[in-house]
């Protein structure tokens, strides 16, 4: 159950006791499906293959609320009422509806059927003071729309930065709540989506059903739950490693240098001081521009792809039609 369903039943569905998690992650590789393919994708066994990298200030072994990054000491900011133009935007956008065949599907990029040059933008670890109302300015000036995957803690503390980031029009997606790489049961699992999940909804009006796993971490219980509940868990193909202390220009060459159409890019606007990656934003977005890239939130590239495949099947079946003997033309008036 999603804050979609019930916001108010969450609480008595789930157990209110969470067990610690155990510091022990199961390195085995699990099955998950894949969105488009024919077969389950054998999942990497460190969270360090296919470019997914811990993220700094977040150390998996450490428990309780210290696992997340340090929240500057400013106090927490009350959560106010949803303005009209929020709730106007939350009412249109699930929120984010997600075509069937990408629920309870794991994706790291979508080809364009038609062969776009059309890439995501994606911002992890927020809401985060001064350097994601950057983001918010830098998206702005471009017409970009861009998906910001939150922490709930950081929510809790910057529901305001929140406001303004849904104000802006740009997709939300779960983060969980404390940024946990270690191994969970069911029951913690369901609070670090649930109660990340209903806090979205209480402070923006926001529901959706985009997930991204803390670390990339897909065998810790909590992408396990993300399934069950039919969110689609969203990777990413571009990594800018902007979690780690780079000049700006690093930033730049490790997106351009591997970004294709249809493509997720990975960067982050909290946890951290990310000045570098602000810095490096404006030029990522000229490059990619001047190259004939044109730009979608996560489920707007999710709702192309899919009406790409509806047209072409539709397409495919109404030539099938054509070819095929007649069998029955009987007409009734």
């Amino acid at each position: 159950m999603r804050a979609k369903d019930s916001v108010s039943q969450t609480s008595s569905q789930i157990s209110s006791s969470q067990n610690t998690p155990s510091n022990q992650v199961d390195r085995g590789a699990t099955q998950y499906p894949v969105a488009g393919a024919g077969e389950s994708k054998s999942l990497f066994e460190n969270p360090q293959q296919n470019g997914t990298s811990p993220l700094p200030g977040v150390n998996p072994q450490v428990q309780g609320d210290s696992a997340t990054p340090p929240v500057p000491a400013v106090g927490e900011q009350p959560i106010e009422p949803i303005s009209p133009d929020i709730a106007a935007r939350a009412q249109q956008a699930e929120t984010f509806p997600i075509p069937k065949e990408f629920q309870a599907k794991l994706i790291s990029n979508v080809k364009p059927l038609k062969q776009e040059k059309v890439i995501a933008l994606t911002f992890d670890d927020g809401p985060w003071p001064h350097s994601t109302p950057e983001v918010l300015d830098i998206l702005k000036k471009n017409d970009i729309k861009a998906t910001f995957f939150w922490i709930g803690q950081n929510l809790k503390t910057y529901p305001q930065i929140a406001q303004q980031v849904v104000a802006a029009g740009h997709a939300i997606g779960n983060h969980t709540w404390h940024h946990w790489f270690h191994r969970m049961n069911e029951s913690t699992a369901a609070h670090e989506i649930e109660d990340t999940a209903n806090l979205i909804y209480k402070t923006t009006g926001v529901k959706t059903s985009v997930f991204r796993p803390p670390g990339g971490v897909l065998n810790n219980g909590v992408a396990d739950y993300a399934k069950k509940e039919n969110y689609v868990t969203v990777m990413w193909s571009v990594d800018s490693i902007d979690y780690r202390p780079l000049t700006s220009q690093q930033i730049i060459n490790n997106v351009m240098r591997r970004v294709k159409p249809g493509g997720i890019v990975l960067m982050h606007d909290g946890g951290g001081n990310r000045s570098s990656t602000v810095k490096a934003l404006p030029q990522i977005i000229a490059q990619l521009k001047k190259q004939g890239y044109s730009f979608a939130s996560v489920p707007e590239l999710l709702e192309m792809n899919d009406k790409q495949h509806s047209e072409i099947l539709a397409k495919t079946q109404s030539t099938q039609s054509s070819d095929s003997p007649v069998t029955s033309a009987v007409t009734k008036p």
